[in-house]
């Protein structure tokens, strides 16, 4: 019911086509980067996909998390637009069951935007490498990685965003840490297990470096570590209210 409500709210937002569009434009990067420069890219050897994710996913990755930023912005805008949320706090409704209907609607969102970005990668792919076999488990594991290692950062930010009535701090809050943590070293195991860093990690370079379950189970402990501090802010919040 709450996951329900939530999808009303966002009716008239534009949050919805905005993910998408965002999508469609991750999506196009690799496709024009194989337009432009198709040589680059065929003569080298290896996995097509992760040639291409290489080449393509540092900038898709940052289209994301600004998404994700904006998306988050944009749904507490609208708790807070009016007073909605001192309103609904003498109301039988929880807060948090509220953050999390909007935590799991933004985490179906980015997932979406993540699989139209593979189709994109996989009809590069196709079209560009002879040689490409499609392998569905193999792209199943690329789209779960790619999502998990992405969720710490929606989560933080819905967090940042629950507790900014101004919805221009939280904005900027989020931009700050964008370009603060990207450009922070990606072979650096631990730098690049902070949230706002965490999403430039592609799997085949994890598994290289033998990092690949531990970006799994850290990303996973973040999420719900963030989850559980929103709860208890949120308990907090009411208290000096």
């Amino acid at each position: 019911m709450s996951l329900f409500i939530e999808s009303k709210k966002l009716k008239r937002t534009g949050y919805l086509p905005a993910y998408l569009a965002g999508g469609f434009l991750a999506a196009a990067f690799p496709v024009v980067n194989m337009l432009v420069r198709p040589e680059n890219f065929t003569s080298l050897s290896g996995n097509p996909i992760d040639i291409l994710m290489s080449a393509n996913w540092q900038m898709i990755a940052m289209l994301n998390i600004l998404i994700s930023i904006c998306g988050a912005c944009m749904m507490y805008h609208t708790e807070y637009a009016d007073n909605a949320m001192q309103k609904m706090s003498v109301l039988p409704i929880r807060q948090g069951k509220m953050f999390f209907g909007k935590f799991i609607i933004s985490a179906l969102v980015l997932s979406a935007m993540v699989v139209i970005e593979m189709v994109a990668f996989i009809g590069c792919a196709k079209y560009w490498f002879p040689n490409y076999a499609f392998d569905l488990i193999e792209t199943l594991k690329i789209t779960g990685f790619q999502i998990v290692v992405t969720l710490p950062t929606v989560m933080l930010m819905l967090v940042i965003a629950s507790a900014c009535k101004n919805m221009w701090v939280s904005l900027g809050i989020g931009v700050i840490l964008v370009f603060t943590l990207s450009i922070l070293p990606q072979d650096n195991a631990v730098l690049s297990l902070f949230p706002f860093a965490s999403p430039y990690q592609i799997l085949f370079e994890a598994m290289e470096n033998s990092r690949a379950a531990l970006f799994l189970i850290v990303c996973g402990i973040e999420t719900v570590v963030f989850g559980i501090a929103e709860l208890i802010y949120l308990k907090a919040r009411r208290c000096f209210e």
